[in-house]
């Protein structure tokens, strides 16, 4: 069982369970995540967040805080509501980031940067923000140290410390088991509007807000 932090209960088997790590933070340690960018990266990268849209059943919805009148999945796909995890929109956001550093080589990101600056804009911050509010949800307490570093004048942090981690392999496991079938969704019927269904002008912040009911009844 794992609990959220509004205590609502999730059975998710054990992706509840923490570990202790310690982080490999000097900028000397290689990592499959960075630059510079290759197919390999891409690929690596794209293993952490790509597993597609999740389905959760209704009794694990009515535990959700969230709009009464989210995305249903067909019925033909197995009913329930369409989902994601955050964990894997956070990781989209960041890898977003990161390419804009590397412009020569994201030349199709680059360039709608160039031709549509409002919406790349919008998204940016849009991704900027969301890890923002998470780093300070999280609030990570860890304590980083200091060493005398040869050939630096000033101490040095050393960023290779101890962290408490959620077991990220866990999680992801989870979602992939929850994955609604990309060949199936990829029809158009499966993405029109059903029947009776609730529109929004924007996306809903409290789980109360009204939307327009259609059909009208």
């Amino acid at each position: 069982m794992i609990q959220n932090h509004r205590n609502l209960t999730f059975d998710t088997g054990t992706i509840a369970e923490y570990r202790v790590q310690r982080f490999r933070g000097s900028s000397y340690f290689p990592s499959p995540y960075k630059g510079p960018p290759t197919d390999a990266v891409e690929d690596a990268w794209a293993a952490l967040w790509d597993i597609g849209a999740i389905q959760i059943s209704e009794e694990e919805f009515s535990h959700v805080n969230a709009s009464p009148h989210a995305v249903e999945v067909p019925p033909e796909l197995g009913g329930g509501r369409m989902a994601m995890l955050e964990v894997n929109h956070q990781i989209h956001c960041l890898h977003m980031l990161w390419q804009h550093s590397y412009p020569d080589y994201y030349q199709e990101a680059y360039n709608y940067s160039i031709e549509k600056p409002e919406h790349w804009h919008e998204h940016m911050d849009h991704c900027a923000d969301m890890l923002r509010q998470q780093l300070m949800c999280s609030a990570d307490n860890t304590v980083v140290t200091y060493n005398w570093l040869k050939g630096h004048y000033a101490p040095q942090p050393n960023f290779n410390a101890v962290h408490r981690c959620g077991n990220f392999d866990a999680v992801l496991a989870w979602g992939k088991t929850r994955v609604i079938d990309g060949t199936a969704l990829s029809g158009k019927d499966y993405w029109t509007r059903p029947e009776r269904y609730v529109e929004f002008e924007r996306i809903p912040y409290e789980p109360n807000e009204a939307g327009d009911q259609f059909p009208v009844d």
